[in-house]
């Protein structure tokens, strides 16, 4: 063996090894952090479409509504709820029947022990144990 042959990994070999593998290492964690955040937004902008989607629904339904309440048809059975109608129309109430029986709840209503507050429970917790 030779004097002027090296050790494989000494001197300025290791060094650039080493820099290399920092290297690698560095861009291993920057690279993650960007899927990281690109992961988030991604899951930011479902949200934001369900969002979009629930409030053209709304729309949707406040369309409808509106037009049914610009129809005669509604516009007629709002007039006779307050006593008005067509003129060959009949007034019909029930002014003078009695008022129904109140409903009874099934079975006993039962509130449970009344709450305490959260000092008292912690003091219960601990002394009286």
């Amino acid at each position: 063996m030779s004097a002027s042959r090296q050790a494989p990994f000494s001197g300025r070999r290791a060094l650039l090894a080493f820099g290399g593998v920092a290297v690698a290492i560095a861009l291993i964690v920057i690279f993650s952090g960007t899927l990281t955040r690109s992961t988030d937004v991604g899951a930011q902008a479902d949200l934001a479409r369900q969002e979009i989607e629930t409030l053209r629904a709304v729309q949707e339904a406040s369309d409808a509504e509106l037009a049914f309440v610009e129809t005669e048809a509604f516009i007629l059975q709002e007039a006779r709820s307050y006593g008005f109608g067509r003129p060959a129309e009949i007034l019909f109430s029930l002014e003078d029947a009695p008022s129904p029986a109140p409903i009874v709840p099934i079975g006993p209503r039962d509130d449970g022990p009344a709450a305490k507050a959260p000092f008292e429970a912690w003091m219960e917790l601990l002394f009286e144990a």
